[in-house]
């Protein structure tokens, strides 16, 4: 991702406006037509964001990642990636796990906690990108993966037992959102957001829906060539 970034990065510089004669700017664009006409201007971005989203009943903060190309200044197209994990006690359930249960044969003790990442395309529509202030609306369509770690520990008088387990889950998702922008300086924006994370595919496991399909509020700080 880094690799790509610093090709955006190469690109635009070769990319940029020189005056000429008369001291009028050429803009180099995707597509030319006649000396320095511009049809479509062709920019890019790269976006740090951190989301706060739920997963059954456990909150998280989701870091992630996002970078891409920009038509127009208001179409946008590129791959964006979140990341989650360290949710200790909670089940595929959404309930939680009891720590130090005495029973007949001792004590008993769960630990478990869900972990993976998502990502994919991400299109971007946005009103008025040279506004100040402006509104967007970003979709994100791709896959992802859940890990669930359980580990079970049973210890009575005499022996203490150590049972773990590890299951990893693949889904699709779509995550369909809107954005209010806000242009600080030329190559910089700041954003909050929220959107709705779904997947068809919950039912595949043992698990309620709000597992997966949960909303999501976002900050994100975003560079580039608008």
């Amino acid at each position: 991702m880094f690799c790509l970034a610093s090709t955006f990065a190469v690109v635009a510089q070769h990319r940029q406006t020189t005056a000429d004669s008369t001291g009028r700017n050429d803009i180099h664009s995707l597509f030319h037509k006649g000396s320095g006409k511009c049809n479509i201007p062709l920019g890019y971005f790269i976006e740090m964001n951190g989301g706060y989203t739920h997963f059954g009943k456990r909150s998280e903060f989701i870091p992630g990642m996002s970078m891409g190309l920009i038509l127009n200044h208001h179409w946008t197209i590129g791959i964006t990636g979140s990341f989650f994990g360290n949710m200790q006690g909670g089940n595929m359930h959404g309930n939680n796990f009891h720590r130090n249960q005495n029973d007949t044969a001792g004590s008993v003790k769960h630990h478990s906690g869900l972990s993976g990442s998502y990502g994919g395309l991400l299109f971007e529509y946005t009103l008025m990108p040279r506004s100040k202030v402006h509104l967007s609306f970003p979709l994100i369509i791709g896959s992802g993966s859940v890990t669930r770690e359980h580990r079970e520990l049973l210890s009575d008088s005499t022996e203490t037992t150590n049972k773990w387990e590890r299951h990893t889950k693949h889904f699709f998702v779509i995550e369909p959102g809107v954005k209010l922008e806000v242009n600080v300086i030329k190559h910089m924006r700041i954003g909050l957001g929220i959107s709705y994370r779904y997947s068809p595919e919950w039912n595949r496991w043992v698990t309620s829906p709000d597992l997966l399909n949960q909303f999501t509020a976002r900050l994100s700080l975003r560079f580039g060539k608008f």
